[in-house]
């Protein structure tokens, strides 16, 4: 019996345990996480600045035919000049407030009345007998060779001497430039006052210096920079002289009376 009674206790000690539940103690902690690589997304090359801007929907073409704007005829300005003028629209093409934006716009004594040279007087008659016709146009329009032509291939307006008509690019008006960085409102009289300036008798110059606000003659729409510019008008014969390449890049302005 005491040879089995030793037997007995020998067997219990030397059995494995593994049949009792193992109890873990302790707080359980954080494992370390193998990180995702992501991909880091090219940056954006910077847009061409006479390119026009992404934005609203337009009428790529309208009819080719243009509708007087009835409005008001009261004087603007107290110049001895006076310059009559009609706003237009081009049948197809809808934007109900352009008549009061640029009747605002010429208003404006930053503008070209703030000189006290000119008085401008719109008529809501026939576009025959007014010295300026402000119409605007669709940008498939505004492309014809007997209007504003596409030798600079970007989107623009212009001034035509022989019908005395300032055709403002509907896209423009809408989605206005890339050197006014969203500013519709400053773009719009920019615009109007730059081909209005053209109207006057003014030519294109370029940035006085860098860094100061740009001449409302400086072809803002296609950038604020000189040597860009230059380098631009190569397309057409005659203008590059007109911009010297001298590295000056100016600020947006929209006035005549340039803020300083």
């Amino acid at each position: 019996m005491l040879v089995f009674a030793v037997a007995l206790a020998l067997a219990l000690l030397l059995t494995p345990r593994a049949a009792e539940p193992r109890r873990v103690s302790g707080v359980a902690s954080a494992q370390p996480t193998t990180a995702i690589a992501t991909a880091t997304p090219a940056p954006r090359p910077a847009p061409e600045p006479a390119a026009l801007p992404d934005g609203v929907p337009v009428t790529e073409t309208g009819a080719g035919t243009w509708h007087v704007v009835p409005g008001p005829g009261a004087d603007i300005g107290t110049g001895e000049k006076v310059l009559t003028y009609t706003i237009e629209v081009e049948d197809g093409v809808d934007v109900p407030a352009f008549a009061a934006d640029v009747d605002t716009i010429l208003a404006d004594p930053r503008g070209w009345t703030g000189l006290g040279a000119v008085t401008f007087r719109r008529l809501s008659e026939s576009a025959d007998t007014a010295d300026v016709r402000i119409s605007l146009t669709s940008p498939g329009t505004a492309r014809r060779p007997d209007l504003c032509g596409f030798t600079i291939p970007f989107e623009s307006s212009c001034r035509l001497v022989r019908d005395h008509r300032i055709v403002v690019n509907l896209a423009r008006w809408l989605r206005g430039a890339h050197s006014y960085d969203g500013d519709l409102t400053g773009y719009r009289a920019y615009a109007i006052n730059h081909e209005m300036g053209h109207a006057l008798g003014l030519g294109h110059v370029g940035c006085p210096a860098g860094g100061a606000p740009a001449p409302v003659m400086m072809q803002q729409t296609f950038g604020l920079s000189n040597t860009y510019l230059a380098n631009l008008n190569r397309a057409e014969p005659g203008a590059a002289s007109k911009v010297r390449p001298d590295g000056a890049v100016c600020r947006p302005n929209p006035w005549v009376t340039a803020p300083q």
